[in-house]
């Protein structure tokens, strides 16, 4: 009896802990499910390069700087980007994927569903991306992902120390892809004393141009 009894017990404490872990497990299964559909949207895209104006209205050091820039941005599958503006503060073209995007690799974070709420007319998951060891600065990484298109009308994420890049982008169909139309981005870098808005408008797209991986390393000084 009382070996019955030790067993029930440790049944009771596996369902029990089973039922913890569901809703987690189910949340990835999404997750994954919806990463997945979002990588399909642009099936073929290899790379592009599309004209970009950008209007920032920045503080840095409490100094306010509010130029009005041009250039081309670029970007090759899965996740490279190049920046080429003139007389860009530094800190943009260190950070030239703040105005393009590519997804979070998800086996890094402990990711969830957190609701399915309206974004700007649009009906969108809420994903919360947590990760599973340090990744820098990184707190969270938050996601609002379309229900219908699955773009990503929003990605912001949060860093220590208060840190912030929030993104908000308008999309366009090109050549039968869905690519930025306009974005509006946030960033406050306290560690470099910046605090910005920047508008970024695209056009004039041209793809899969055959980008090589060595024209997106970094120049040396």
């Amino acid at each position: 009896m009382r070996r019955f009894t030790r067993y029930a017990l440790l049944l009771t404490a596996l369902v029990a802990t089973l039922f913890q872990l569901s809703p987690a497990a189910r949340a990835d299964e999404e997750v994954e499910r919806i990463f997945h559909e979002i990588r399909t949207i642009n099936k073929g895209l290899e790379d592009y390069q599309a004209n970009i104006e950008i209007a920032l209205n920045a503080k840095v050091a409490f100094i306010p700087y509010n130029p009005t820039m041009s250039g081309t941005y670029y970007y090759k599958a899965p996740e490279k980007h190049k920046l080429v503006l003139e007389k860009a503060p530094s800190y943009l073209k260190k950070y030239p994927n703040i105005f393009g995007w590519h997804l979070p690799k998800i086996e890094k974070f402990k990711s969830r569903v957190k609701n399915v709420t309206t974004l700007n007319g649009q009906k969108v998951w809420h994903i919360l991306l947590l990760p599973k060891q340090g990744m820098g600065d990184i707190i969270s990484v938050e996601m609002w992902v379309n229900c219908e298109n699955y773009t990503v009308p929003r990605q912001t994420t949060n860093y220590k120390n208060d840190g912030l890049l929030s993104v908000d982008v308008d999309y366009i169909e090109k050549d039968g892809y869905q690519v930025f139309d306009k974005m509006r981005a946030q960033f406050v870098f306290p560690k470099v004393a910046v605090n910005a808005k920047a508008t970024a408008q695209y056009s004039n797209y041209k793809f899969n141009q055959g980008l090589t991986d060595a024209f997106f390393e970094k120049e040396k000084k």
